[in-house]
């Protein structure tokens, strides 16, 4: 099979960079390891899409535009949703994770992008700094992609991985979270809901019912709807990037969650009917190993809110940092701003025709506690999608950056 460009992922990024790739005219296949897209918005019932809007006390004000804007006002009316604020002047959208899947296949059937679902990379082919071969294992056969280019939207970089280059690694990354759905919460404040789930989980601890890291538990905000609605339970520990870890963490996240809700039902008055309806397929990992690019966005341009000329993606949410604490460290950048990716960090520095968007491109572990978040993968992944379409035609990606401005960023300096 060929192609022009192949994007690896169907997450936010990888959706948004194969519509981008297919909306130019060029022939797209979009690899997915699972049944459905969506990525960890679906998988990890994530809930929120964050990083759409500038941070405002008053106002929600869009900071992206173009495709992450209307496949966010799409995935909003298809969710029913409002834009909720939170502290400190930020605005999320909350969603519904299948309203998310079901936009994301309509955008790519109406794009013409081929989808392969069920699809697993397990093999790279490297030659005179171009990938010209990608392995696909399905189900029953193994398919040999013979693409122009690659957009790794993988979250992992995984064509990195296997094409044997160097990748931006670290002793440790942010701590995961895990996401389940619950009903039979009283019909009450979520403000005073959330005392109330405090209250009795402390007590818990206190009286030895629950373990301490039971305290990392929370309400997906924007999620609570009749009774219903999504916990976040954080991780005690950080990533370590291995396996072992992987495993533990799928453990004891379903493990901790049935013990909460058993030792609510039993415990709290106004929680007696509490039960689990839904847990997410899988832990939510936040950050991991990311691929090398011409250009590194560190913490430094993202507090800064740099504004570089080849800069074709936005970022505006701050700085947001998981570790072993109930709640994150957040580092703020001014109010009505934000910062630019540039196209470098989502070009290889190793390979001509590897592109990359998502938690995958090239940043420092701090800067990508900002820009993992969806808003700005689907800019990420447009701008690594128009890069690709553009090197897969021509055999150069700078044609294209003036392109992606006008379609996707604010005529705000």
């Amino acid at each position: 099979m060929h192609c022009d460009v192949a994007v690896v992922g169907a997450g936010a990024a990888g959706i948004a960079a194969a519509v981008a790739a297919a909306k130019t005219g060029a022939d797209v296949v979009l690899v997915e390891r699972h049944g459905f897209t969506g990525g960890l918005a679906t998988t990890a019932l994530v809930g929120t899409i964050c990083g759409l809007y500038y941070r405002n006390p008053d106002e929600a004000r869009y900071a992206v535009h173009g495709f992450a804007r209307e496949f966010a006002e799409a995935v909003q009316a298809k969710s029913r949703s409002k834009i909720t604020q939170f502290a400190e002047g930020l605005h999320f959208l909350p969603y519904r994770p299948e309203a998310f899947h079901q936009i994301a296949v309509q955008q790519l059937q109406q794009a013409g992008v081929h989808l392969l679902l069920r699809g697993h990379v397990t093999g790279v082919q490297v030659e005179a700094r171009k990938i010209t071969e990608l392995r696909i294992q399905t189900q029953s056969q193994v398919l040999n992609i013979h693409p122009a280019t690659v957009v790794d939207c993988s979250g992992t970089a995984q064509v990195s991985l296997l094409a044997g280059i160097e990748r931006i690694r670290e002793e440790s990354y942010q701590a995961g979270a895990f996401v389940f759905q619950v009903s039979g919460l009283p019909q009450i404040a979520p403000e005073a809901l959330e005392l109330e789930l405090i209250r009795w989980i402390k007590r818990g601890i206190q009286t030895g019912g629950l373990d301490l890291w039971c305290e990392r538990l929370s309400i997906v905000p924007g999620s609570l709807v009749q009774g219903r609605a999504l916990f976040k339970l954080g991780m005690p520990v950080l990533f370590d990037g291995s396996i072992a870890c992987a495993t533990q963490y799928e453990l004891d996240a379903r493990e901790r969650s049935a013990a909460i809700v058993d030792y609510l039902s039993r415990n709290g008055p106004l929680l007696a009917n509490l039960s689990i309806t839904a847990m997410a397929s899988e832990v939510g990992i936040r950050t991991g190993e990311r691929s090398q690019g011409l250009a590194v966005l560190d913490e430094a341009h993202v507090l800064a809110c740099a504004k570089p000329d080849d800069g074709v993606a936005i970022g505006a949410w701050p700085m947001e940092f998981w570790g072993t604490h109930r709640k994150p460290e957040m580092r703020y950048f001014a109010m009505d701003d934000g910062y630019w990716i540039t196209a470098g960090m989502l070009v290889s520095r190793h390979l001509d025709n590897l592109f990359f968007a998502g938690r995958g491109f090239s940043a420092t572990e701090l800067a990508m506690a900002s820009a993992r978040v969806i808003g700005t993968c689907l800019g990420t992944g447009y701008a690594a999608g128009c890069l690709a379409a553009e090197f897969s035609k021509s055999g150069t990606w700078q044609n294209a950056i003036e392109k992606i401005r006008r379609l996707q960023m604010s005529t705000r300096s």
